[in-house]
């Protein structure tokens, strides 16, 4: 038996609905209802092209010759809110969120934010970041392994660590 929805599930529902700008709930439900499942299949699906193209069917723009690894995880409540231009590479087990909110108690210090997240042309982000809400990524820039991105990052750059710091600029 299926037991009763708890307040913060229903909080953060109705949070996503206002921050989706829909005015209906069932259409919410059904629109994440059908990107979670979307990206259940796209998450292990073996051809990389296919990855793509489900992740594009959840709303997420992106270009053309995009490779997404395995067991990407993009926003699962606003993937319209993600941006990735042509010739990006995204490692295995990334995770690409474009929203935040706090706990229940913490609401009042940390709302639902929304904003959105840019990846610009060639860039590579390599397995296992993290990509935070509002973020651009430049063109060409490189992301290394385990980054925690919480700030922008220039073209042409590489940057590491937690948080990610630029230690180099490809080109000048």
């Amino acid at each position: 038996m299926i037991s009763k929805i708890s307040q913060r599930d229903k909080v953060a529902f109705e949070e996503a609905v206002i921050h989706s700008n829909s005015n209906n709930q069932i259409i919410y439900a059904i629109k994440f209802l059908k990107n979670w499942f979307l990206e259940r299949i796209a998450s292990s699906f073996p051809i990389p092209s296919w990855r793509t193209k489900l992740h594009k069917m959840r709303g997420i723009k992106i270009g053309k010759e995009v490779y997404i690894g395995y067991d990407v995880i993009f926003d699962r409540v606003h993937p319209d809110f993600i941006t990735i231009e042509d010739h990006v590479e995204i490692g295995d087990r990334c995770i690409i969120s474009a929203h935040s909110r706090g706990t229940l108690l913490l609401r009042d210090f940390y709302p639902r934010t929304t904003a959105p997240v840019i990846i610009k042309k060639g860039a590579w982000i390599a397995p296992g970041c993290i990509i935070l809400q509002g973020i651009t990524i430049g063109e060409c820039a490189v992301i290394g392994t385990g980054a925690v991105v919480t700030k922008n990052i220039p073209s042409w750059s590489v940057a590491v660590g937690m948080p990610a710091k630029v230690i180099k600029k490809l080109k000048e």
